[in-house]
C-alpha cells in the first residue's frame, strides 16, 4: 500500500509540500524506575492474555498470525475521523497560500523565500494537472459514482477515507491511496464525500466540490 504523501510527480509535491504543516515538537517528560503497583497488575494481565493468546502454538504460526494482522490493518488503516457522506452538493475555492516558517534556499544557497512571506505555491507551478477524488470505499454508492468520473486533467488519484485498499482497488480497477491520519482532508477542510478538489480554472486556488448522494 503506497501513503498518499508526498504525492507522485514535482507539480503535486510541491503543492502539497506548501500545504504541509509545520512539525511542532513537545515535552512528554521522562519515565523514571518508580511503578504504581496497579501497573504491575495490569503487565501481568497483559502478559497472561498473550500467553492464553497464543498457547500451543508453535513459532511459525504466531509469527504468521501477526504478520496477517499487520497486513490487514494495512490494508484497512483506520477511517479518517470526522468525514461524513455528503447529502447536498457543494463548492468553495481554497487559497493554498501559506507563510513561510523559516528561510527557504536553493541547491545552490539562494534564499528564495523569507520567513514571515506569504506564499501562493501557484505562483511557482501556474497549473496543478491532477484532479483528487476522496471517497469511502465501504460506500457502493460511492464507488459507483467514481466509476463514472471523467477528470480534465492528465491525471486523477482516488484517495480513500475508509474502506480496503485491495478492494477498492480492485472493485475501481486502479491503483488508490488511503488519507493516513486524515492529513490531506484536513488541509483542504473535508468533511464529506464524495469530494473531488482540481485547480479552479484560470486561478490560483484549489476548486473543493463534495458531491450529494441519494440515499441509500
Amino acid at each position: 500500500m503506497k501513503h498518499v504523501t508526498p504525492l507522485a510527480g514535482i507539480a503535486a509535491g510541491a503543492l502539497f509540500a506548501a500545504l504541509s504543516l509545520q512539525a511542532v515538537a513537545s515535552e512528554i517528560g521522562t519515565f523514571g524506575d518508580t511503578w504504581d503497583i496497579r501497573e504491575h497488575d495490569l503487565i501481568s494481565v497483559l502478559k497472561k492474555n498473550l500467553e492464553q493468546h497464543f498457547a500451543g502454538k508453535s513459532q511459525a504460526q504466531i509469527e504468521q498470525e501477526m504478520q496477517k494482522k499487520a497486513e490487514d490493518q494495512a490494508m484497512r488503516p483506520p477511517p479518517v475521523e470526522g468525514i461524513t457522506t455528503a447529502r447536498e452538493t457543494r463548492s468553495r475555492l481554497f487559497d493554498p497560500s501559506f507563510t513561510v516558517q523559516r528561510d527557504i534556499a536553493d541547491q545552490n544557497g539562494v534564499v528564495f523565500a523569507h520567513k514571515g512571506d506569504r506564499v501562493n505555491p501557484f505562483d511557482v507551478i501556474p497549473v496543478f494537472d491532477e484532479t483528487l477524488y476522496f471517497i469511502d470505499a465501504d460506500d457502493d454508492r460511492q464507488i459507483a459514482w467514481m466509476k463514472q468520473q471523467v477528470p480534465h486533467t492528465t491525471s486523477s488519484r482516488v484517495i480513500l477515507v475508509n474502506g480496503n485498499v485491495r478492494d477498492g482497488a480492485q472493485a475501481l480497477g486502479s491503483r488508490v491511496y488511503f488519507d493516513q491520519t486524515g492529513s490531506i482532508t484536513k488541509k483542504f477542510g473535508i468533511t464529506q464525500v464524495p469530494a473531488q478538489v482540481k485547480q479552479a480554472p484560470g486561478q490560483k486556488r484549489f476548486l473543493i466540490t463534495e458531491f450529494g448522494l441519494p440515499d441509500r
